[in-house]
């Protein structure tokens, strides 16, 4: 890249770099926390155009629970289409997601001009076809009606529909939350089409329902007080928390291979490290006695590999895939290994290191040299079961006057701590721009007091709030981007 092209992606990145991320207030007109879980009835039939294009219907996360347990993921996690065809992706939930694309560009002469006019971190920018080159092409904030929105940032409904011009496979993602993609993979016009619109539409209930019993299970265990030797004492509270950051890989034999075999992937410690790293155990049958075998994991599904390369995908994604440590078959054909995956910390949200919910798989070359799955002996998809609880943890504390409480977030999404002390709820984005009213100061509870946004340790941004309380009183806060999901708490302070 020349310098003023390095310097636009610079550019690019940081703008990027806000994160927002969560749902925000919404009005009591906004639909109530009762509805279904598994909106897939909001998927339509595809629409019927025989020897022409057709239009695929998808759902932008989801949720269980009046709202506290929120699915991070794209629902079917992957569609495949025929180049003509149209995707409209639905938001299925009262958070704000997106739907982003960044393609294959290394030039600056495919930047959509939106890029220098709105900022892509919030509003639409893109065209409404999609040829896998451009570097953006994006919904925007997906905001749910009711919301409140500052209405200065233009944002995006709760549709979104984008017309697939060549034939390719696409990873896509969401600007706020780690790991939270999805794929198309879009064939030459007149390929038959491997499922039907009712079939996509039972794959995304299936992995909806996953997805939200991962964050029913999910449990966050508070540390017990800390006393300090002038008697008072340190609590400890969770902005919410996240299923666990594992998934089990199926290895299939590829073309005429007898190979087959399983992969684990563990990421331990998500959101509290500030150096996450995620180990990959593998196991194979099948394989040629003394054969050695490169394996990677790459953007895209077994079968149709997504490029690694683009101004701005390589940049949000660094590195975009990996190559792990060779396998080598003994005299029985079977092999094992353990890799484990690193990146540099990332203040950006997409490229934050976790599992995602689709959008990798996991490529066992012919052999020694990694090329891309150009050859494959086995190959498997790689899911995570993504969802966040929405609520602090403990939801109410009990303290004495002179006792600190310490919020961390160890979650996959950006949270807050503010104390409203009868003050009006902070319209969204305004509040992602705020700044911390102090950290590891006291507080009698009186005024306004906010945290700023919180992030996971690893963005290198603000990832917990300190507060000592100097005065008795309960004092109720809330999360402000997800107090319409419920997530509000209350420290009731005794003398």
């Amino acid at each position: 890249m020349t310098r003023s092209t390095t310097a636009l992606v610079a550019l690019i990145i940081s703008v990027c770099a806000l994160t927002l991320a969560t749902g925000a207030a919404a009005s009591a007109n906004s639909r109530q926390p009762g509805q279904a879980a598994h909106r897939t009835d909001k998927i339509a039939p595809e629409t019927p155009a025989p020897g022409g294009p057709r239009t695929w219907h998808a759902l932008v996360g989801g949720h269980a629970d009046g709202q506290a347990v929120q699915a991070e993921g794209y629902y079917p996690h992957v569609i495949t289409i025929d180049a003509g065809d149209t995707v409209v992706w639905t938001l299925n939930t009262k958070e704000i997601h997106s739907v982003t694309f960044a393609g294959t560009c290394e030039e600056e002469s495919c930047i959509p001009p939106c890029v220098f006019t709105v900022s892509i971190d919030i509003s639409p920018c893109g065209s409404a076809s999609y040829d896998g080159v451009s570097a953006l092409d994006s919904s925007g904030r997906m905001v749910p009606p009711g919301y409140n929105w500052d209405n200065s940032y233009p944002h995006g409904g709760t549709t979104f529909s984008l017309a697939f011009t060549t034939p390719g496979t696409h990873v896509y993602f969401d600007l706020s939350y780690a790991g939270m993609r999805g794929v198309v993979v879009v064939n030459p016009a007149g390929t038959p089409y491997p499922f039907t619109q009712a079939q996509y539409s039972g794959q995304a209930q299936d992995q909806l329902r996953a997805d939200l019993a991962a964050g029913a299970r999910a449990r966050y265990d508070s540390p017990p007080a800390i006393a300090s030797p002038d008697g008072t004492r340190t609590y400890h509270v969770a902005t919410g928390v996240s299923s666990p950051q594992k998934a089990r890989v199926a290895l299939d034999p590829a073309a005429s291979s007898t190979a087959h075999g399983r992969a684990a992937l563990e990421e331990p410690g998500t959101g509290a490290s500030p150096n996450p790293a995620i180990t990959v155990r593998i196991r194979l049958s099948g394989l040629a006695p003394g054969s050695v075998h490169a394996v990677q994991i790459l953007p895209g599904v077994c079968g149709a590999p997504a490029a690694t390369t683009g101004l701005l995908f390589n940049q949000l994604f660094d590195p975009p895939a990996f190559t792990l440590n060779h396998v080598t078959a003994g005299a029985d054909g079977k092999a094992r290994s353990t890799s484990v995956l690193t990146a540099p910390p990332n203040f950006n949200g997409p490229g934050q290191l976790r599992i995602p919910s689709s959008g990798w798989f996991l490529n066992v070359a012919a052999g020694p040299v990694p090329d891309n799955a150009t050859t494959s002996d086995a190959c498997g998809n790689i899911v995570s079961r993504t969802a966040t609880v929405m609520r602090y943890f403990p939801q109410h504390l009990h303290i004495r006057v002179g006792d600190t409480v310490v919020w961390a977030n160890d979650t996959r999404e950006v949270h807050g701590v503010t104390f409203l002390a009868g003050q009006p709820l902070p319209p969204i984005p305004d509040w992602y721009f705020s700044s911390p009213t102090g950290n590891g100061v006291p507080y009698d509870g009186s005024t306004y007091f906010n945290s700023g946004p919180l992030y996971a340790a690893d963005a290198g941004r603000d990832h917990v709030l300190t507060v000592t309380f100097t005065k008795a009183g309960s004092f109720p806060y809330l999360d402000v981007a997800s107090s319409v999901l419920g997530m509000q708490g209350n420290v009731t302070v005794t003398p």
